[in-house]
């Protein structure tokens, strides 16, 4: 088990000056104001951003969010067909398509459909038309005996729910293809970490540890790294990659 620290903004460099950092855990949508002043370079990234302001389509956090995750999990994680599970408006998986040119095929995948996911994948093909083929929207309930569970199929998450971020684990062990989840709300009651540590370490620790020893035992080599916590106090990421 192996941990790396790292709370520093990638994918955004130019935010790690900001003295005011309060607005990038923001729930407001983000917006034209936000986007002229940081994100108004020629770079593909910013004119995704400001694809993304115009329509006002998500919160400044779960942007932020997703493109500091994805920094950190892209070269790692990457494989040809990359699903992303309990996706929500599904910009994690997106920007697999848009930005990995060896990423033929990303799967998004929720049993519930946001208005802004249909709203995201149309401002992403204007910005960046080969991604249409690539991208396979589904709104279905996630099953580890789905047929598109593939070998070697990536698993990729942000925040998915609980023991939604097992489910995760469950079909990543079943491709044997890399996985990287930031999870979020840990129940007590799911956690199958000796009590031992919950106490020493605290719940979410001691979960994401007992997920850990899961993942290892099932052949994984695992690491654990971080998003800024600026963006979310629930900034873990746990990446594995198959060793067998």
């Amino acid at each position: 088990m192996n941990t790396i620290a790292n709370s520093r903004f990638k994918f955004f460099p130019q935010l790690n000056e900001l003295r005011q950092v309060k607005w990038l855990s923001s729930r407001q949508k983000l917006n034209r104001g936000v986007t002229e002043e940081f994100f108004d370079s020629d770079s593909l990234q910013d004119k995704f951003m400001r694809g993304i302001s115009a329509q006002r389509l998500l919160p400044i956090k779960e942007v932020l969010e997703s493109f500091e995750l994805f920094a950190r999990i892209r070269r790692t994680t990457k494989a040809p067909i990359v699903a992303d599970l309990c996706c929500g408006h599904g910009l994690l998986g997106i920007l697999f398509a848009l930005f990995e040119r060896d990423v033929e095929r990303v799967i998004l995948i929720d049993q519930h459909e946001p208005e802004s996911r249909q709203r995201l994948i149309a401002v992403t093909r204007e910005i960046a038309p080969w991604i249409a083929g690539k991208i396979d929207n589904r709104v279905a309930k996630i099953s580890g005996t789905d047929h598109w569970v593939e070998p070697g199929v990536s698993v990729v998450s942000a925040h998915a729910c609980g023991v939604l971020s097992d489910l995760c684990i469950d079909i990543a062990i079943k491709s044997q293809g890399p996985i990287a989840i930031l999870p979020c709300c840990y129940p007590r009651s799911a956690c199958d970490a000796p009590l031992a540590l919950q106490t020493q370490f605290g719940i979410e620790t001691a979960f994401d540890i007992a997920r850990t020893y899961r993942l290892e035992k099932a052949g994984y080599r695992v690491r654990w790294g971080t998003i800024p916590q600026e963006i979310t106090p629930m900034n873990r990421i746990l990446y594995g990659r198959s060793i067998k």
